[in-house]
């Protein structure tokens, strides 16, 4: 029996029509390839509750992968990490891995000239605060972690909007686990 995922696009801009939603695709596509199953592509706003009940629905399905796109940057929209929190139940935490990468990724542009100081500012420290229990997920791309939460048998993974990034983490973190 093939393995079953759900793809849940999260954002505004996918909802009125303003991106198109390549990353459903994308994965879609990608991981048949690894002979899983999309079951169900569902996009949602950036909406903490409507993102906790996209997952929830996806969790009471029991499906073997649930995958997220976006809203894990540092703006006040990306709020998906905090509608994985309230669906599981679980607190947001600042995560010292995590943050670690997202410092790590400021100094190497610190170092290549595209920053003049090194500062974690409050909305890049949001971008290490992740449920606990989640594990991140290094974005070799960008700077956002991705997380991955392993629930008894359903692996919840997190990435990010943007599609080269979201691409990369996939095929460095995720492709692994699929395989």
């Amino acid at each position: 029996m093939k393995q079953q995922m759900e793809i849940i696009s999260i954002g505004n801009e996918l909802l009125i029509g303003k991106t198109l939603n390549t990353n459903a695709h994308w994965l879609a596509k990608r991981s048949t390839t690894f002979g899983m199953t999309a079951k169900r592509i569902t996009v949602v706003s950036d909406d903490v509750n409507e993102i906790a009940n996209a997952v929830c629905e996806a969790l009471n399905r029991k499906t073997k992968f649930i995958i997220t796109t976006g809203g894990l940057g540092p703006t006040f929209d990306d709020k998906t990490l905090e509608g994985i929190a309230k669906a599981l139940n679980r607190k947001l935490e600042v995560n010292g891995k995590a943050l670690k990468m997202v410092r790590e990724k400021y100094e190497t542009y610190f170092k290549e000239g595209k920053m003049e100081r090194v500062e974690l500012t409050p909305a890049r420290v949001k971008m290490a605060t992740l449920p606990e229990g989640a594990e991140p997920l290094p974005n070799p791309v960008g700077t956002a972690p991705s997380v991955i939460i392993d629930m008894e048998g359903t692996f919840l993974i997190a990435l990010p909007g943007v599609p080269p990034e979201m691409e990369a983490i996939f095929e460095e973190s995720v492709a692994p686990l699929l395989k």
